[in-house]
């Protein structure tokens, strides 16, 4: 990845930090103070399934900026023999 991030790769890293997060009891604990049991249940139902999801992305995203990297570097456009 280059030194240059952008909008859409900071939300990205965002929202995996926020996964991350979630497997910490206290950090659970802390969004079911807040938002009460049948809301907090509710929003890690979806945000359990969104997890593996925003990971795929992030794996993808990292991918394409490898290739990206090597496209500018050979110059050569056409990269479909790497993949």
């Amino acid at each position: 990845m280059g030194l240059k991030v952008n909008g859409a790769r900071t939300v990205l890293n965002l929202l995996r930090k926020v996964c991350q997060l979630t497997h910490h009891f206290g950090f659970r604990q802390g969004v079911i103070n807040i938002l009460g049991s049948e809301i907090a249940t509710d929003f890690f139902a979806v945000w359990d399934v969104a997890c593996p999801v925003i990971e795929a992305i992030v794996s993808a995203d990292n991918y394409f900026n490898k290739i990206d990297k090597v496209a500018e570097h050979t110059g050569d456009e056409d990269l479909t023999a790497l993949v």
